[in-house]
């Protein structure tokens, strides 16, 4: 069987597309074929020099309801929060993406792509759920009936992942799994990657919904011992039922805390990890801190701009001026001027910077910040500029109107910096003020900003495409199982959509994450898997 190999990680912008036409031994690491410049910023230290014991006290807004993540009610920052020590993923990701085996679950695992996609999984016979059953088989086959939608009355809140999984079955013995796709799938750690559900908690719709804890549904290396929901306590502590590495930390406490009064638990003492994200006036808030500092990585996270074709951006020399009348370095230090964090300028559609694969598509294209080209590109289409210094053309005026959701705080001053960069071409643009983010996606609109999340998997889900070029690419991605052919077909289809300015990314945002000093392991870490495990205090 040849060598499996992890499929390139990065940030897929669906909307790009729119209006175009004993231990086990530990299992192999794929050889890296293309690389990425992902830094993390976590005090990363080797586990046996750590403290053995202590607490790590964090944040939550709110206790969940629905405590399955795979539920449509349980989809939630709160509850990932919550589960990620609970659980053990079956694939951990780095910073850039990549994912590897994680040996607690796997004790290997072999794909082979004769045919069609054909993985195996051999578990690790070891792991144990909650209550000391064995995790095995069963446990996969029910976990891709459940989240497939095959299982009758069972609705979860996404099936795309297992979308291309066609059977899941019992490999000769219990803790051997064997996952087919439909034809070639490149990305086929995607659905495998978060982990596996217990089967007796997906059978039926009641069964799948979880209304409260129950540390049979969970294998991971803690358990919670107690919720507070009068007070808003979550507790954690180690799980007895754990097989791998020994917690450094006895415990987790969790709190819930609203917006407004996080900074102040952390300045105070009261908190000893607080995500600060790109708000300055959190970073703010919480900089002088007491033995804490602040920690920083570029976030999975970007701003762009998304334009509405059927207005006068339908015309594609409008696009490409606007992308050319974009400082977009300016945007970036603007917007994150309070923060000393890493930002970069984000120029390829496909991927953020540090993800594997990533290309500058503006330096490639000549697609650049170039004011000069940019006002050739209007009057070579006709815009001419009026007495009033705008542009016109057939008596028609060059404006456009742009959403600025109140709940967004970066899209006020993105609207001014580009207001008064694209007015000195001409172009007039004027606000319209919406109540949100989902307002502002079914305004009456040209151009909408967006922090658009990217996921670890980003060519695994590319929408079909009605331009015969784009289509072409988009089939040779979505099938090539060579990693670095792959990237180079993902390298053509970016240059061609950044040439067809169906968006406009600006930057990609940085992860500002605020800690105490001696925290390990654990802070900025981009797409990186925190092994919870190896979170500890240093002595």
């Amino acid at each position: 069987m040849p060598p499996w190999r992890v499929a390139v990680a990065g940030a897929l912008l669906a909307a790009v597309f729119a209006g175009c036409s004993g231990e086990p031994d530990a299992p192999p690491t794929p050889e890296p074929t293309v690389t990425a410049e992902a830094p993390a910023d976590i005090n990363a230290t080797a586990r046996e020099t750590l403290s053995d014991g202590g607490t790590l006290r964090l944040r939550l807004r709110d206790i969940p309801a629905q405590w399955n993540p795979d539920h449509p009610d349980g989809a939630t920052a709160d509850l990932r929060a919550l589960t990620e020590p609970l659980t053990s993923p079956t694939f951990v990701l780095d910073a850039a993406g990549r994912a590897t085996p994680n040996p607690d679950v796997l004790a290997s695992a072999e794909v082979s792509h004769e045919g069609h996609t054909r993985v195996t999984l051999h578990l690790n016979p070891a792991a144990r759920w909650g209550d000391g059953a064995p995790v095995t088989a069963e446990d996969w086959i029910a976990t891709w009936h459940a989240l497939s939608g095959r299982t009758p009355g069972v609705t979860p809140s996404a099936t795309r992942r297992w979308a291309d999984v066609t059977a899941v079955a019992e490999g000769g013995d219990s803790h051997t799994v064997v996952v087919d796709f439909d034809g070639h799938v490149p990305d086929w750690a995607e659905p495998l990657a978060p982990g596996v559900l217990r089967a007796a908690t997906v059978t039926d719709a009641e069964a799948f919904a979880w209304s409260s804890f129950d540390p049979a549904r969970h294998a991971g290396p803690f358990t919670i011992t107690h919720v507070d929901a009068h007070q808003g306590v979550v507790t954690l502590e180690r799980n007895p039922q754990w097989w791998g590495d020994a917690p450094r930390l006895t415990r987790i406490v969790f709190r819930t805390l609203g917006d407004a009064v996080a900074p102040a638990a952390f300045r105070n003492n009261e908190l000893d990890l607080l995500d600060v994200g790109a708000d300055e006036a959190v970073g703010e808030k919480v900089r002088g801190a007491t033995d804490a500092t602040v920690r920083q990585a570029p976030a999975p996270t970007g701003r762009l701009l998304r334009l509405d074709r059927d207005g006068p951006l339908g015309e594609a020399a409008v696009r490409r001026a606007l992308l050319l009348g974009t400082d977009r370095d300016a945007l970036a230090r603007t917007e994150v001027s309070g923060l000393a964090a890493p930002v970069r300028v984000w120029s390829d559609p496909l991927l953020l910077p540090n993800q594997p694969g990533y290309a500058d598509q503006a330096l490639a294209t000549g697609l650049g910040w170039d004011a000069e080209r940019a006002r050739a590109e209007l009057a070579a289409a006709g815009w001419t500029l009026t007495g009033a210094g705008g542009l016109a053309r057939d008596g028609h005026v060059l404006a456009l109107a742009m959403a600025v959701p109140a709940d967004d705080p970066g899209a006020a001053t993105e609207f001014e910096l580009l207001a008064e960069q694209w007015g000195a071409l001409g172009v007039r643009l004027e606000a319209v003020e919406t109540a949100d983010a989902a307002a502002a996606a079914a305004a009456d609109v040209d151009i909408v900003p967006v922090q658009h999340t990217v996921g670890a998997f980003p060519l695994a889900h590319l929408p079909a495409a009605a331009d015969p070029a784009l289509a072409e690419h988009v089939v040779k991605v979505a099938s090539e199982t060579d990693v670095v052919r792959r990237v180079d077909q993902a390298n053509q289809l970016s240059r061609l959509l950044w040439e067809d300015v169906a968006t406009i990314p600006l930057y990609q945002e940085p992860q500002v994450v605020a800690v105490r000093n001696r925290l390990a392991n654990v802070g900025a870490g981009g797409f990186a898997t925190t092994a919870w495990e190896d979170v500890g205090w240093q002595s």
